[in-house]
This record gives C-alpha cells, sequence and structure tokens, in this order.
C-alpha cells in the first residue's frame, strides 16, 4: 500500500481548494445572469397574457364594427343605449316589477 506523503498532502489540499474556488466563481458570476433569465421569462408568460387579451380585444371590435356597417343595428343601438327617437316616435320602456 502506497502511503500518501505531506507533499502530495499539499498538493491534493490545494488542487481541491482551486477546484472549489473555481466553482464557487462561476456560481457567482452566473447567479445575476441566471436571476435575469428567471425575470425575463416571467415577463414573457405576463406579455403572452396581455397579447392574447389584445387578440381577443380585437376580434370582439372586429365584430363590433361589422354590426355598426348595419344602419338597422346603428339604429336599435342608439335607441337603447342613448334613447335617440326618430321626430314624432314616442319610445315606451317596459320595467319588470317583481
Amino acid at each position: 500500500m502506497h502511503k500518501i506523503t505531506k507533499q502530495e498532502k499539499r498538493r491534493l489540499t490545494l488542487f481541491v481548494l482551486t477546484f472549489v474556488f473555481i466553482i464557487a466563481f462561476m456560481c457567482i458570476s452566473i447567479f445575476p445572469d441566471w436571476l435575469k433569465i428567471m425575470q425575463n421569462r416571467h415577463e414573457l408568460e405576463i406579455l403572452e397574457k396581455d397579447y392574447e387579451e389584445l387578440l381577443n380585444t380585437e376580434e370582439s371590435l372586429k365584430a363590433e364594427v361589422e354590426k355598426l356597417k348595419n344602419p338597422e343595428y346603428v339604429e336599435r343601438y342608439a335607441k337603447e343605449k342613448f334613447l335617440y327617437t326618430k321626430p314624432n316616435e314616442i319610445i315606451i320602456r317596459k320595467t319588470d316589477t317583481n
């Protein structure tokens, strides 16, 4: 069996300490980049949700534009929403009395 000398122990200790130092340095230098990547991923998720909501809003607005191209719809909408009437026209609203 081979006995380890003091010089070999020092070399091994120096090698291990150097290896640990290099690993620690790499971890410390990579950590801020890793945090930035995590923040970017979170921001990306939020932006993708916002994008989906905007697409849905766009679709509903396009549908509303198509409806507003119909004069009958515009007339009915104005009467219901803003209580507009034609000259000499009377609107009677029915209310629920439950």
